[in-house]
Parts: structure tokens; C-alpha cells; sequence
């Protein structure tokens, strides 16, 4: 299906939109298409591919493009010079590669590939082909985030990371979560490298000495781990811990960063403060009330992203977190969902006993904080 789009072309002197092919238009690209929105005379959508032609059309329709169920037919169109990759898990190295070798920048999202030799074959290929591959760790991408790299030095020597992400998924977000295995891993795999990608953005160029990980099941819904903690040993004694949910009604996101000069605190991804002083702060409306799902505006993150990725496209300094980042965050990924099967098997395995089951839809708490949002 072709719908009208528009030229490609010099305008006013500057350079012309880069011209986006997405691939996978389930859930996630609804917010990846909303920031697209916001790249008018920067980035435009050329094709939109799905397995689902319906799928498809419907983005093509809204967003201009062509639809297709073909990569390779998208890949071939002369106006595409990026290709975001949003389809399931199990077919981003494929997808990537694909695109690499078309001679397209991708930016992928998170991860980038089932495991980290993959990705840094994807690194590789992306070096060799001479094109951008970017990870999409969305989080990286807000101000509090930028600050705090930005500033860094002005806090003293680090110490220790402690995470905490705890937010409520009544059961599988797509069909495919209740077919991961426990040894595939659902929260280790899905949730965790959010948190693991800032502890190695906080830890820079080194990678764990040891890991040790613990994780259990308490929904009935899907077969893997829906809650996990972490504890990670860096050179230089440094430290850091990771506690995961899916199982939290009053959500929490919080960072927490001991530094010789004091402590950095972030909250909800948007608040930072050193030593309790506020210095970050989210425009209003942005955080309406931390607690709840959908209580933040997540799409600027989405917005900045993207923005981070059109500049890279352009050989414009960036912010992209680069496939061989991705590539260590996998390798670690690797490692914790490992440790976690060697400490917390039989937490995981077996079903979960019915006095223990969290009855998702009963929760009058979550009830409540719902309406509140």
C-alpha cells in the first residue's frame, strides 16, 4: 500500500529529513511514532513493516509511508536512510543485520541482540558497513540523566549505585511474555536492562568483578521470574544494587548514587538532588503523580532519543549508547540471568503455590492508585 509522502530534498538550506523506516508496529512504536511527530524537517517515515499488512497500513495511514509485511522491499526504497527496529526480541539481530548490510543506520531497540557476541557482531558489521548502530536504552535520554553525566566530576569519587524499579504489569504487556521459559528470563530479561544499563553508564569502562543475583515468581500468568535483586561488585570497590518488580502497586524509580562528596538522588527519572538540594526538575505536568502507571510523561525521553539519533545520523555529536555498550550490557544481562537460575531455581520453577499467587485483579490497592492516576 503507498499513501502520499512528502519529498525528500534540500529545504531553506538545511538537511533534509532523514527518511525512517520502521520495522515491528506493535506497542512500543506507538511512542517511537509520537516522537517522530515532534522531527518535522528532521526525520519523516518512509515504510512502516509488520507481519500484520494491517498493522502496518494503519501507521502508513496516519504517519505517510509505505506499508509492506517485506523488509527487504522497504529496505530497497532510495528514501530510507534509517530503520528503527521495534519488532520482538527474538528477531532484532536479524532485522538489524538486514538492515546494516542495505547500507541503512539503525537504531534498535533494547536489546540489541539475544546475546552480546551477537551485538558485537551487529557492532562489527555496523563499523564495517560504515553506518550508525545505536541501542535504544531510552532512559539515558533525560535531563537528570544528561546532568548528572554532565556534571560528574562535581560529585567527588563514586562509591555505590543502588536501583530501585518496582512497577505492577497485571500479567503478560504481549502474548509473547507468557511463552518465555524461565531459562529465557522474563523481568531479568525485559525489565532489568534499564537498570543495568545505568549502572554500567555510572561505572563507565568497567565491567563486574562478581555478580550474585536472586529471583521468584509470585504472578501465575506468565512462567519466568517477576521480581529480582542484584548486587554487583566493580573494580575500584565499587558497588551497586538492583531491585526489579512487576509486582508493585505504588510504583517506584528511584537512583541512588554515593558519591566522597555526598549523594545524588534521582526520583521518578526526572528530580535529581545532591545532598537533598534540588537541581533537576521536570517542567509541570510531566510527573503527575509517580505512584501510578501512566502518572509520567515518558515522551520526551522518546523525543531526545530520537533527536540523539537523527544527530548521529548527521556525524553530529551524540549521546546514542553505541552497539558495543549494548553488547557489555548484554554480556552482564547474561551473566545475572545465570547466577539467578544457579541460586533461585527452584523459586522459579515450580508453580507458584496458591497462598502465595498474587491475585492481580483483587488488588483493591491497585485499584485505588489507578483511580488516583
Amino acid at each position: 500500500m503507498q499513501v502520499p509522502q512528502q519529498e525528500c530534498g534540500e529545504a531553506n538550506g538545511q538537511s533534509a529529513p532523514v527518511g525512517l523506516c520502521l520495522v515491528g508496529c506493535g506497542r512500543i512504536s506507538n511512542a517511537h511514532l509520537a516522537a517522530l511527530r515532534s522531527m518535522v524537517g528532521d526525520m519523516r517515515l518512509v515504510a512502516a513493516v509488520d507481519v500484520s499488512l494491517d498493522a502496518a497500513c494503519a501507521v502508513a495511514q496516519m504517519h505517510g509511508g509505505h506499508a509492506t509485511t517485506d523488509l527487504q522491499e522497504a529496505l530497497a526504497l532510495r528514501e530510507v536512510d534509517a530503520v528503527l527496529v521495534a519488532s520482538p526480541n527474538a528477531l532484532h539481530y536479524d532485522h538489524t543485520l538486514a538492515a546494516i548490510r542495505a547500507g541503512k543506520h539503525v537504531l534498535v531497540e533494547k536489546p540489541l541482540a539475544p546475546t552480546g557476541a551477537e551485538a558485537r557482531d551487529l557492532a562489527h558489521a555496523a563499523r564495517q558497513a560504515g553506518v550508525v548502530l545505536a541501542a535504544g536504552h531510552t532512559y539515558r535520554h533525560g535531563p537528570a540523566f544528561h546532568y548528572l553525566v554532565d556534571h560528574w566530576a562535581d560529585f567527588g569519587k563514586l562509591m555505590a549505585v543502588e536501583v530501585t524499579s518496582c512497577v505492577r504489569w497485571n500479567g503478560p504487556q504481549a502474548p509473547w511474555w507468557a511463552e518465555r521459559t524461565p531459562a529465557e528470563g522474563l523481568i531479568l530479561s525485559l525489565f532489568a536492562p534499564h537498570s543495568l544499563d545505568f549502572v554500567q553508564l555510572c561505572m563507565g569502562a568497567d565491567d563486574p568483578l562478581r555478580v550474585h543475583a536472586e529471583a521468584a515468581r509470585w504472578q501465575t500468568g506468565w512462567q519466568g521470574e517477576d521480581q529480582a535483586m542484584i548486587l554487583l561488585a566493580y573494580p575500584g570497590r565499587r558497588m551497586a544494587s538492583v531491585h526489579i518488580s512487576y509486582n508493585q502497586p505504588s510504583i517506584i524509580d528511584r537512583k541512588v548514587l554515593h558519591f566522597s562528596g555526598g549523594v545524588v538522588e534521582i526520583e521518578d527519572g526526572e528530580f535529581l538532588r545532591f545532598n537533598r538540594e534540588l537541581l533537576v526538575a521536570p517542567p509541570p505536568g510531566v510527573v503527575r503523580d509517580g505512584r501510578v502507571m501512566g502518572g509520567r510523561d515518558l515522551s520526551h525521553y522518546f523525543r531526545n532519543q530520537l533527536a540523539e539519533f537523527t544527530a548521529a545520523v548527521r556525524g553530529q555529536p551524540n549521546r546514542c549508547v553505541t552497539g558495543d555498550d549494548a553488547a557489555r550490557t548484554i554480556d552482564l544481562m547474561d551473566w545475572v540471568l545465570a547466577d539467578a537460575r544457579a541460586n533461585a531455581a527452584d523459586a522459579i520453577d515450580p508453580p507458584v503455590p496458591p497462598e502465595l499467587a498474587l491475585d492481580i485483579e483483587s488488588k483493591v490497592m491497585t485499584d485505588a492508585f489507578n483511580r488516583a492516576g
